[in-house]
């Protein structure tokens, strides 16, 4: 969000994206410091106030409250920004697919906005909608970017690999429909996704580990429920790829 300087938004952006960064949550004390903070814009601009109290409601942790702020936001000041800092907040909730929803709204207002095709990339990405994530970079080349994210780049390399197996994209998209309602029903966050493309005899085998916030107990649990709902849907094609859940190794 692009705020004048020296500014209690500023101030306030800046303390928010520190929790973020650091991959921490503040205290019910230190919200409530946050939110005395936001007080003070309540008189000010609205949409950027609103915004403010989602991005103060996802690090507390709540879904609704969070929402609520975000979209009253967007519905005062329909911004680039606004757009870009509520996919930011839905993706540190672990809400990947609302995430994506919103940065393609975006994209249906803005087009042509960098920060919103490289947060639908990275939306795509952790979803395991590979053809999505092609498809996104692709609208950013035009744009001819001096410099273009490189997790986006590492994105784009890696969802070419899934896609040069020939894996048919519904069944891509049922698996990412299977993938994402296993992980949100364990509370579970994705770190990283790691691919391991393994030449064979005759072709190449890809192992594609979703690295989760889970321990390894509920790690298993999460992998007997794909297998069994993989085996139960034979119309899911995923060729030569295996794909499981595993504990965060960092």
């Amino acid at each position: 969000m692009t705020l004048k300087p020296n500014t209690i938004e500023n101030q306030l952006i800046e303390e928010i994206c520190r929790y973020i960064s650091e991959d921490r949550a503040p205290s019910q004390f230190e919200v409530a410091k946050l939110k005395r903070e936001a007080a003070k814009l309540k008189n000010g601009n609205r949409a950027v106030y609103a915004a403010i109290l989602g991005m103060i409601a996802c690090l507390d942790n709540d879904v609704a409250e969070c929402k609520k702020q975000h979209e009253l936001a967007i519905r005062l000041e329909g911004s680039v920004e606004l757009y870009d800092s509520y996919c930011t907040s839905l993706y540190n909730l672990g809400h990947i697919k609302d995430a994506y929803k919103w940065a393609k709204k975006g994209l249906n207002v803005f087009p042509h906005a960098p920060v919103l095709l490289v947060s639908a990339v990275k939306s795509a990405y952790f979803l395991g909608l590979f053809d999505k994530v092609v498809e996104h970079y692709q609208a950013l080349i035009p744009l001819q970017l001096a410099v273009i994210d490189e997790k986006a780049e590492g994105f784009v390399q890696n969802a070419k690999i899934v896609l040069s197996l020939g894996i048919p994209e519904p069944s891509l998209h049922q698996l990412s429909d299977i993938l994402e309602s296993i992980r949100l029903k364990h509370g579970a966050d994705i770190k990283t996704i790691n691919l391991s493309l393994i030449p064979t005899e005759e072709t190449q085998e890809l192992f594609n580990w979703i690295e989760t916030t889970s321990n390894v107990d509920i790690t298993v649990e999460m992998n007997m429920e794909l297998c069994e709902i993989l085996a139960s849907q034979p119309d899911i094609d995923l060729g030569n790829m295996t794909v499981a859940f595993r504990a965060c190794q960092h």
